[in-house]
């Protein structure tokens, strides 16, 4: 099987043009570590030291080699801030906004789940799906809460004076 993407976009000039382009810097010998190695990694960093721009900085280079139109990226994060943290870096470089849309997925694991394994098992079970919209769900749940007097708060429209 051929590599998707082509390996000379790890070199390091374009790592350098890259990182500057995304005002990132790389001081230490570890985040070259990362960004060149092309094999599945654990990386592990104490909170804010950049390890979400670094996946994003490392991306963004191998969206500029990417070579395939049928094979993705899948990037699974666990909160919605990192994935709009990578999502803002790729949407920074040209050759990164490819990668954020199909055949490519960067979102968070409930939204992986959703995408790729609940809902086509509600589709495959006839099952109709109207809408799985957290924002929906919170307006309309708002709108029953409200029309109960019970609980409804001082300074509500309708609220009791």
């Amino acid at each position: 099987m051929t590599i998707p993407y082509d390996p000379a976009s790890f070199a390091k000039d374009r790592i350098e043009t890259a990182a500057s382009l995304l005002g990132l810097d790389l001081p230490h010998q570890e985040q070259w570590d990362f960004v060149q190695q092309m094999i599945s990694l654990d990386l592990q960093a104490a909170p804010g030291s950049g390890k979400t721009s670094l996946v994003g900085l490392k991306l963004a280079l191998l969206a500029q080699g990417w070579r395939s139109a049928t094979r993705g990226v899948c990037v699974i994060s666990h909160t919605n801030t990192a994935k709009d943290e990578i999502s803002a870096r790729l949407d920074a470089v040209p050759a990164g906004r490819s990668l954020l849309q199909y055949p490519h997925f960067i979102g968070t694991i409930q939204s992986f789940v959703n995408t790729f394994l609940a809902l086509p098992a509600l589709r495959s079970m006839k099952v109709e799906i109207q809408t799985v919209d957290d924002e929906a769900y919170a307006a309309a749940a708002l709108r029953l809460l409200h029309r109960h007097p019970r609980y409804r708060t001082q300074g509500h429209p309708g609220a009791p004076a």
